[in-house]
């Protein structure tokens, strides 16, 4: 949603502090999935209202803890279609003033509060958003005392993320299309995650060589095996008939495809329009075949490991030129949003950078924060200082990158 200034407003004291903290975690998130600036809190709407204000933009949205914007995913691979983008949608067919409900979601015309004498929401009483919205917003309250249904639901996704495989690459190339300055290929080693084939992308852009290596980690043995069975057995053609026969090996994988679709039910029309998609990423079939094959003859590691604690990943990280890495946003996940909040989502996202910046200064980084914000284009010892003279607030917006990308 163009001109957004997003706001936390703080909740009351409360006798479970800790569901009150994990709610404010939630909350942030699931905001830092579609929204990468910076976020206000205070626990006086008056106040945070008069902040937003001088920020410059015309609307903000005020969220109470335990607030979570839901996003649609498009069927059959269509467009996502975020709460901002329903949000902006409905601002174009009404005129308030406040708008939703006040303490839990509240979206603010700044400049109609500001002509109106800027009124409290009593004087004002908001709007409601009604059944278009109704969708997009879920209110797990602010002890999480709502919130029973959502949690089951993260612990399967949670469940699920542990055996899980992308097949496809549902984000942008666009980070890692052009050679960062600084940058001198062929590739020495990339190490990234097992997920799609953006890693091949990496290195058909930043260059193949004779002695190119890489070393793929996830904390998923499925999406290793099927990694290392498509490098030997696939040759590069119709991706679509290689993965009827995958998808008939029953090896507890979830294959992360597109809503409605699974490895048992699928839309094999849709997974031959996602394939020619890709498939013009590239230039053609013969174009990808032919990275295929060069790919094929390099020297490949399937190493199973978990990021978030990165002591065994560390270890076989080389400091050489020509080094690259892709975690994706492994730090900004439903995974890691389940398990870890917001403090320590940080703590365990500085300690990786600090101790990657002290391991190989000059490798080339892909990926994005803890919050979410892209991460490319500079390498781990000019990001770490970068990161560090910022500061690693998750409330605060970052840009360390060359393109900010959708995970």
């Amino acid at each position: 949603m163009h001109g957004l200034v997003c706001g936390l407003l703080a909740a009351s004291a409360t006798e479970d502090m800790a569901a009150a903290i994990r709610a404010r975690d939630l909350t942030v998130s699931w905001l830092r999935w579609n929204y990468s600036g910076d976020v206000l809190e205070d626990d006086d709407l008056g106040r945070l209202l008069l902040r937003a204000g001088a920020v410059g933009q015309r609307y903000c949205l005020v969220q109470g803890h335990g607030h979570i914007l839901i996003e649609h995913a498009g069927p059959n691979g269509g467009k996502a279609r975020s709460a901002f983008q329903a949000l902006e949608d409905w601002t174009r067919t009404h005129d308030f003033t406040f708008a939703g409900i006040a303490d839990r979601c509240l979206l603010v015309d700044l400049a109609a509060w500001q002509r109106n004498g800027m009124p409290s929401v009593d004087a004002a009483p908001p709007l409601p958003f009604g059944a278009d919205l109704d969708s997009h917003l879920l209110d797990l309250g602010a002890d999480l005392g709502a919130g029973g249904a959502f949690l089951s639901f993260l612990d399967a996704m949670c469940e699920k993320a542990g055996r899980g495989v992308f097949v496809l690459n549902y984000e942008s190339y666009e980070d890692v299309e052009e050679v960062p300055p600084g940058f001198r290929g062929p590739v020495s080693t990339l190490y990234c995650v097992a997920a799609g084939l953006k890693p091949n992308r990496i290195l058909e852009t930043h260059g193949i060589g004779r002695t190119s290596r890489v070393v793929f980690f996830d904390y998923s043995r499925q999406a290793l095996d099927f990694r290392r069975r498509l490098d030997a057995d696939w040759d590069g053609y119709d991706y679509p008939t290689y993965l009827r026969t995958a998808f008939a090996r029953r090896d507890g994988a979830h294959y992360y495809l597109w809503p409605g679709a699974d490895a048992g039910n699928m839309d094999w029309t849709e997974l031959e329009r996602l394939w020619t998609a890709e498939l013009a990423r590239w230039g053609g079939a013969e174009a990808f075949a032919a990275h295929w094959r060069r790919y094929r003859n390099l020297h490949h590691e399937y190493r199973f490991c978990n990021i978030l604690d990165p002591h065994d990943l560390l270890a076989w990280i080389r400091d050489e030129p020509g080094a690259v890495i892709w975690w994706s946003n492994a730090f900004s996940t439903i995974y890691s949003a389940r398990h870890h909040g917001l403090k320590d989502k940080r703590r365990l996202y500085e300690d990786w950078i600090g101790r990657l910046a002290e391991r190989a200064p000059g490798l080339f980084l892909y990926g994005s924060d803890h919050s979410n914000s892209s991460v490319n284009g500079l390498t781990a010892r000019d990001y770490r200082d970068g990161y560090f003279t910022r500061g690693g607030d998750p409330l605060l917006s970052r840009s360390f990158h060359r393109h900010a990308i959708r995970f």
